[in-house]
């Protein structure tokens, strides 16, 4: 999509200190040196792209990392100098927005953001107002207000892709990923993510190509697929250090990290997340900042190392309260919980997760909010057009309006009852998704190391699954998955927990069971499964399991080496010819 845009901010580039900002300055590497370049010398009248805009915009937010309150000053300079000669204020309006999100204030963002979709859609401007949509998209998705977040992602999607804007599309598309993997969905994440970069290779914008390369390998990676999560990783650091692009580099050092520490590197993937927040807390990003934090303490928590988990999470909290992050503060709140509890203090524990719940409250009492405040808006808006027509239609819109708020508060009651579904199950098979089966995992091997009762962790696999998907497509190979899942749960006991991993995998938790009892509940499965085909729409498919099977070992055991030890006996499994089950050995 080519829009020209004329007269727009004619004094940005006037009163703008170029050489101050993008020569030579501490600290901004060369990529954002341009970028700011770029968006501090733009001509008042100019020929602009998707990928032009998002450049300029980036520039200012590279500069707004250095001198936020700076920055913030000369735009509002800007929007004064437009009032007083009658101009639109709508451009410097989203520049802002971008800016106040880019740096934390998510609140004042989307506030600017409402602003400058109304004024775009009022002046027709479809390039701005798409723009618009894209980032107060990312501030919902940041604010936890997930239905307003995927409004704006359907309402912009279906704008880009009615006037062909490919490197439009290619931003929701990443974007919408980037939504999808903060409630954890690593499916849609990849998906939607290999979508953007399909979009992204034919425009040679390295700094977009770095972003989703290292986007599909964090969502890859979800997926227990490590070793694709690393070849993505090295094929994005090049485009980032090519671009000298500090940011870049901070996000794929976090998520290498982050694979290094599933894998059991533990103190090197620590290692590289600090790395990565000290480049961070340079760039000014408060939001990063708290995710790696709150990665970090979870990993160590997950290696069985609370201690140094607490410092990691405390540090997480306290920047997500003053980059008012609800949903990582009630994420770092929990966790710390976990944390104390595992070292005993369950006095501390309590407390925490007494806040955590406080939070939680807070966080639904802001979505409500926001949306009432939304509502109203829409309301005042449309009620103006309507009595500019004719005043006496005025009352029967009014009612309308009172009736649509009505049915959208019990849409919005309706959305959080599925939100809090889709946190615990798994979107296809209705088993307890990755999250959930850890949280209920941990829980049973407490009461395990309590009681001194024995617990099998079974890592299940089907065997040459991609052959079902090649040979009878996609939507039979899902019905395979979910007949196997209804299988699994009829073939264990009510107190046992049966849960998808990703993809084709499943783990099965039994519990106060010995060593043969878990190898009796393999067999049990393998041969159930292997007696009688899945019926699907294609007809009747044959399919065989791979399992497998780890004990527990006691007090000093963590969920962690469980699955680590039940994955490298179901890779054995799958070496010595799959349809079997191989009991993992520890070494002493």
């Amino acid at each position: 999509m080519l829009v020209t845009l004329s007269a727009r901010a004619p004094h940005l580039a006037a009163r703008a200190p170029i050489d101050a900002y993008a020569s030579g300055r501490p600290g901004l590497d060369a990529a954002v040196a341009g970028a700011v370049r770029g968006a501090l010398e733009a001509p008042c009248m100019f020929a602009m792209t998707s990928q032009d805009l998002d450049t300029r915009i980036e520039g200012w937010c590279a500069r707004a990392e250095l001198e936020p309150e700076a920055t913030l000053r000369l735009l509002d300079a800007e929007a004064a100098h437009a009032r007083v000669e009658g101009s639109s204020v709508f451009f410097t309006e989203l520049v802002r927005g971008n800016v106040l999100l880019r740096i934390g204030r998510c609140a004042e963002a989307l506030a600017c953001l409402d602003d400058a979709v109304g004024a775009a859609h009022t002046e027709r401007d479809a390039l701005l107002e798409l723009h618009a949509l894209l980032v107060s998209a990312k501030a919902h998705t940041v604010s936890g207000d997930h239905r307003a977040a995927l409004t704006c992602f359907e309402d912009g999607l279906s704008r880009a892709r009615a006037v062909s804007d490919r490197y439009g599309e290619g931003m929701f598309l990443a974007n919408l990923g980037f939504f999808h993997g903060r409630l954890q969905e690593a499916v849609a994440y990849e998906e939607y993510t290999r979508l953007a970069l399909e979009r992204f290779r034919g425009f040679g914008n390295r700094r977009t190509l770095a972003l989703c390369l290292n986007n599909l390998a964090g969502a890859v990676a979800w997926q227990g697929r490590y070793d694709e999560a690393v070849a993505y990783y090295d094929e994005a650091l090049p485009h980032a250090l090519a671009l000298e692009w500090k940011r870049g580099q901070a996000l794929i050092l976090g998520g290498l990290a982050g694979v290094l520490l599933r894998v059991g590197r533990v103190d090197e993937g620590a290692r590289k997340y600090l790395e990565s927040i000290e480049v961070l807390r340079e760039l000014g990003d408060a939001f990063l900042v708290t995710r790696h934090y709150l990665l970090l303490g979870e990993a160590l928590l997950g290696a069985g190392r609370a201690a140094e988990a607490l410092p990691m999470l405390a540090e997480a909290a306290r920047c997500a309260e003053v980059g008012a992050f609800n949903v990582e503060l009630a994420q770092a709140l929990q966790v710390t919980s976990q944390a104390s509890e595992a070292l005993g203090d369950l006095e501390g524990a309590l407390r925490t997760l007494r806040r955590h719940v406080e939070v939680e409250k807070a966080a639904n009492h802001l979505r409500n909010k926001q949306e009432l405040e939304r509502l109203k808006l829409e309301h005042r808006l449309a009620a103006a057009k309507h009595e500019a027509d004719t005043r006496s239609a005025r009352n029967t819109e009014l009612e309308a309006l009172n009736t649509a708020l009505r049915a959208s508060l019990d849409r919005q009651q309706t959305l959080q009852v599925e939100l809090e579904r889709l946190a615990s199950y798994d979107a296809l098979t209705g088993l307890y998704n990755r999250r959930r089966f850890s949280d209920m995992a941990e829980r049973e091997l407490a009461r395990a190391a309590r009681t001194g009762r024995g617990v099998a962790l079974l890592a299940v696999d089907v065997d040459h699954f991609k052959r079902v998907n090649d040979h009878h497509g996609h939507a039979e190979g899902d019905a395979v998955l979910v007949e196997l899942s209804a299988r699994l749960r009829a073939l264990v006991r009510a107190v046992d927990l049966v849960g998808r991993w990703g993809g084709e995998e499943f783990c099965v938790l039994v519990v106060e069971v010995d060593v043969a009892g878990a190898q009796r509940a393999a067999e049990r499965i393998r041969l159930a499964v292997a007696a009688s085909p899945m019926e699907t729409a294609a007809g009747p498919i044959s399919v065989t399991l791979s399992i497998g099977v780890a004990m527990y070992a006691g007090v000093d055991d963590t969920l962690a080496r469980l699955l680590n030890d039940a994955d490298h006996a179901l890779y054995a499994a799958k070496n010595g010819g799959r349809d079997r089950w191989v009991m993992a050995t520890r070494a002493s």
